[in-house]
């Protein structure tokens, strides 16, 4: 046998690991599809006269602590559902997990402690758009208004008012 050549008994293991490696590749890369998807992508922006656009998870504003995670409800006649993604991720895509028909979906801050209370931002108002299994639906950019204590000069305005994740 010359240098390099491999032996029938080689060849054919090598051939079976190959086999096992596609058989494994397939049956990973399937996803069970029995439903729709949701996709979107968020920033959020101060409520009050702040020199900033948009703020960060973590406005670094004493009185405020960071919006850790932003969370997507939906409702599809009487299913309920919701998948949440780390807040600093600023897009977030769910699996096709919600049910065919008319979604109801909402989107929110959430703390970490637990949801914000409502008084400290302002969320789009719901969304109701058709799912169809296999379809992504877009929500594109949301823009979260938040409270978070600061006015055009600056002053932290937290004791007076509720802030962000206070």
């Amino acid at each position: 046998m010359l240098v390099g050549q491999m032996t029938p008994a080689a060849h054919t293991r090598l051939g079976v690991v190959w086999k096992c490696l596609a058989v494994c590749l397939l049956v990973n890369a399937c996803t069970t599809v029995d439903g729709g998807a949701v996709e979107l992508s968020w920033k959020l922006r101060p409520a009050s006269g702040s020199t900033n656009i948009f703020v960060d998870c973590d406005s670094q504003i004493v009185g405020t602590n960071p919006v850790t995670r932003v969370r997507l409800d939906w409702q599809v006649g009487e299913t309920t559902g919701f998948a949440s993604w780390q807040c600093t991720d600023y897009h977030g895509v769910t699996g096709f997990d919600l049910p065919v028909g008319t979604a109801s979906l909402s989107v929110k801050p959430e703390c970490a402690t637990g949801a914000a209370t409502t008084n400290t931002y302002t969320a789009p108002a719901p969304e109701q758009r058709a799912v169809i299994v296999g379809n992504t639906i877009s929500l594109g950019a949301v823009e979260l208004i938040v409270e978070i204590g600061t006015d055009s000069s600056s002053v932290n305005r937290c004791t007076e008012q509720p802030c962000i994740c206070q």
